[in-house]
């Protein structure tokens, strides 16, 4: 299962349609069923020739876990009574995803790793704990720091009056 990109402004997510599309290609040249969720409607990724599987549905925890465990039978939820969802996971018996692919979707799948990972959904590719350790501003700069690589000093702001302060003293 790959994760696309989701809702980016038009033109601007091509490079993480690109990606996932050729992620999705490359499934399919090796033999495996190729399920893609997305619910950008102005990306190729969401062309029902592309996949074998399209969702055209939200990128959230809840959605892709949903859909996760309807196509791999992995654990048992409310949406495996309904006659369609069934019909979904008979047909993908035996050919249901190995897992979610999602550092080729940008931000907002790998906003996802770390949860899917504790929800024990198998993820593909870049290891949750390195997209988290990619995505977390303080894990990053202390990841910088011990490896001695200088960077910009930065800070976490919550206000207009704190980051009027801190414009003043980093100038």
């Amino acid at each position: 299962m790959v994760l696309g990109s989701g809702a980016y402004k038009i033109g601007s997510s091509v490079e993480f349609d690109w990606c996932a599309v050729s992620c999705v290609r490359t499934l399919r040249a090796l033999g495996h069923r190729a399920i893609m969720v997305n619910y950008n409607p102005e990306t190729v990724s969401t062309d029902y020739d592309e996949c074998d599987f399209l969702f055209f549905d939200e990128l959230s925890l809840e959605r892709v876990l949903d859909l996760y465990d309807i196509t791999t039978g992995a654990r048992s939820t409310a949406l495996h009574h309904d006659a369609t969802n069934s019909a979904l996971s008979a047909s993908l018996r035996g050919g249901g995803p190995g897992g979610v692919i999602l550092s080729v979707g940008g931000q907002i799948p790998n906003t996802l790793a770390m949860s899917l990972s504790r929800a024990n959904v198998r993820v593909l590719g870049t290891d949750p704990d390195m997209i988290d350790n990619a995505e977390n501003r303080y894990k990053f700069s202390r990841l910088l720091d011990t490896m001695g690589v200088d960077q910009p000093r930065w800070k976490e702001l919550t206000s207009v009056e704190e980051a009027g302060t801190f414009c003043d003293e980093v100038g």
